[in-house]
């Protein structure tokens, strides 16, 4: 939840701060939208002010180095400069092990860990004594969060999931007729490649809009994104966020296909989820959907898919994805 800062207040000595463990715990409820459970929380700090804060599932096994590369992968190009690691999990003890993998691969320097159990919390920090007795959230922490947070100056989120939802939903221009016709702003595979690669891009929202409507046009999206600047990538992504903005319900699936593989390597998981949703809402089979959202649920960072689509041929375009199933074929394709 990126959250913007409200406007500048008086000194209050009685103001709300994130100051203790206590007050730590006392806010994520507020801070998620929701009580959370055998989570790991992260919250971004940059010259101590809040930025954003992140949630994922607690590992249920002992590949911690494996989730901690996970869990930092989409966040690593946000501007802080610290980070509170908080463990919500019902088990006497954080894993050292765990603690230890997330403080070695966080891209910046862990400000404190602290394990939270119900309305306990204590600090965990790597090589801290775990028997140090907990302290309790009470009611005056848990008072001073709600006050806080739904006060009329308090932090309001800059851009939520359902607002991201909205914006991938089809929006219908003024005085624009629908229409199955695709040819005006459609051009050949080879010259949507050029366009692709260009640096700055050299096309628009329409001609993606009309060329993403098939199978072909789609993996050259991918494959070319996957091969982009981190900028370029992500003004293509822009681009795709407006096409699938101007597509009418049930032709979408395709192009909300890969807007939600580029939004995932840009590191926009909420963009990314909410074009998932859209995909599989309008085409359940869809196998690309359903690929991306399966490495999305499992947390496979973007730097793996970029791996993934740079190692594809590029003769293997226009061909890779009919092959799967060669019963269905037209489960894949428009036509």
């Amino acid at each position: 939840m990126p959250t913007s800062p409200g406007p500048p207040r008086p000194p209050d000595r009685s103001d709300f701060t994130l100051t203790t463990a206590a007050h730590i715990g006392a806010a994520l409820p507020h801070l998620l939208g929701f009580h959370p459970e055998q989570s790991i929380i992260c919250v971004w700090l940059k010259h101590r002010q809040l930025v954003v804060t992140q949630r994922a599932d607690a590992p249920d096994d002992e590949q911690f180095r494996e989730y901690a590369g996970a869990l930092f992968a989409p966040v690593r190009a946000l501007d802080v400069d610290e980070v509170i690691v908080v463990y919500v999990v019902q088990e006497p003890a954080v894993p050292d092990e765990l603690v230890r993998a997330l403080a070695t691969d966080c891209p910046v320097s862990v400000r404190v860990h602290l394990h939270m159990r119900g309305a306990h919390i204590r600090e965990c920090s790597p090589g801290h004594d775990h028997g140090e007795s907990w302290r309790w959230i009470g009611t005056k922490e848990r008072q001073q969060a709600a006050a806080h947070f739904t006060a009329p100056h308090a932090p309001r989120p800059a851009r939520t999931r359902q607002a991201v939802a909205e914006e991938l939903s089809y929006r219908p221009r003024d005085g624009e007729v629908d229409t199955d016709d695709h040819a005006r702003h459609g051009i050949p595979l080879n010259d949507l490649m050029a366009a692709l690669m260009s640096s700055p891009l050299r096309l628009s929202a329409d001609v993606l809009r009309a060329s993403v409507y098939s199978v072909a046009a789609r993996d050259a999206v991918l494959w070319c994104a996957a091969r982009k600047t981190v900028v370029d990538r992500r003004a293509l992504l822009r681009l795709l966020v407006e096409a699938l903005s101007a597509t009418a319900p049930g032709r979408a699936a395709t192009i909300a296909a890969a807007t939600a593989v580029v939004a995932w390597l840009c590191g926009d998981g909420v963009r990314a989820n909410a074009a998932i949703d859209r995909c599989l809402i309008e085409d359940p089979d869809n196998y690309m959907g359903t690929l991306i959202a399966g490495i999305v649920r499992h947390g496979v960072p973007p730097s793996e898919l970029e791996s993934l689509l740079c190692e594809m041929p590029e003769e293997t375009l226009n061909s890779g994805e009919c092959r799967v199933d060669e019963v269905r074929r037209s489960r894949y394709s428009p036509t």
